[in-house]
């Protein structure tokens, strides 16, 4: 909840792995969620991911690729929500030189492709439209987490109201326009009254 009283609700889906779009894990449960989101807020760990010994080490950038690749293959229309990215773990100490290095792939992302197999990498990378770096633990950038999510649900409302709108406004017109096939003869009554002499 906001000062203003705002409330938002979050869906946390953890454990989103490779193969989700084949019902690996939780794989469709967690994905039809997803459908029903105003936007999307991917959560990675700065120092990369394993799921298992089983599986192989995933750093934070190819976790965000992976994830990507995974709501391409469930359905690519979740590819056009709005997202976010937050970075967490920033409490660690090599923190700082590996967020430099994700930003930099985030920016770049066509040069780091080739460290995939073809079939992992989605034909569109996600734009994020906020990237904050957080720590779980000691609070930072929460606070700036929880802006960037109000921020990004009040533009997508506005362009939905002005979509709308803009919409009634066209219908209102068209509405109002009014289209002769052919010009009224001579003899047509038109007016509703008719006064007779």
């Amino acid at each position: 909840m906001y000062n203003d009283f705002k409330q938002i609700s979050v869906a946390d889906l953890p454990g989103l792995i490779e193969g989700a779009h084949m019902n690996k894990g939780m794989g469709h449960k967690f994905l039809k969620h997803i459908e029903r989101t105003k936007q999307l807020l991917f959560v990675v760990d700065i120092s990369g991911f394993r799921l298992s010994p089983q599986t192989q080490y995933r750093t934070a950038f190819e976790t965000i690729i992976l994830l990507t690749k995974e709501l391409e293959l469930y359905k690519e229309e979740l590819q056009t929500k709005p997202a976010l990215l937050a970075v967490n773990k920033m409490d660690l100490p090599d923190a700082q030189d590996k967020f430099h290095v994700l930003m930099n792939q985030l920016q770049n992302p066509k040069d780091f492709l080739h460290l995939f197999e073809k079939n992992m990498i989605p034909e569109r990378t996600v734009e994020f439209q906020h990237i904050i770096p957080i720590s779980a633990i000691t609070g930072e950038g929460i606070d700036e987490l929880k802006s960037c999510l109000r921020k990004s649900l009040d533009e997508h409302a506005n362009r939905e109201n002005y979509a709308y709108h803009k919409k009634q406004l066209l219908n209102l017109q068209i509405s109002n326009t009014v289209t002769y096939s052919e010009l009224p003869s001579k003899n047509a009554v038109t007016s509703s009254r008719m006064d007779i002499i």
